[in-house]
């Protein structure tokens, strides 16, 4: 009976050790972020109010995000090859990006208002 609990005991700190891991504040790579992404089906570079305003704020809120493993509706999306943002709503913002060996997704939510629309690139 004693080694019985000492296995439940053990699998219950592995568990809560796993899910603190995994829910940790982590940072997004923002060095990562690629020179260009395609907004609205129009590329975006530096110097455009839409690349500028995303880099502008995944730099400031790089911080705090947490692991996700779960699939999301596409909001606005700015899309590179290996790196992608989707902000849905009113705030939740999505990061997901390709490293060495993985294609870890990030998720926070971050008050700003977003100034851009497609509105501008569908004149």
């Amino acid at each position: 009976m004693k080694a019985l609990s000492l296995i439940i005991l053990s699998i219950m700190i592995l568990l809560a050790a796993t899910y603190l891991y995994i829910n940790r504040d982590q940072q997004i790579r923002v060095d990562l972020i690629p020179p260009e992404f395609e907004f609205c089906e129009t590329i975006i570079t530096e110097g455009d109010l839409a690349y500028d305003e995303l880099k502008k704020v995944l730099v400031k809120h790089k911080d705090g995000w947490k692991t996700s493993y779960a699939s999301f509706v596409p909001g606005r999306t700015y899309d590179s090859p290996a790196f992608k943002v989707n902000v849905i709503g009113n705030g939740g913002v999505v990061v997901s990006y390709k490293t060495d060996d993985d294609y870890p997704q990030f998720t926070k939510f971050i008050k700003y208002d977003w100034s851009t629309s497609c509105e501008k690139y569908h004149k």
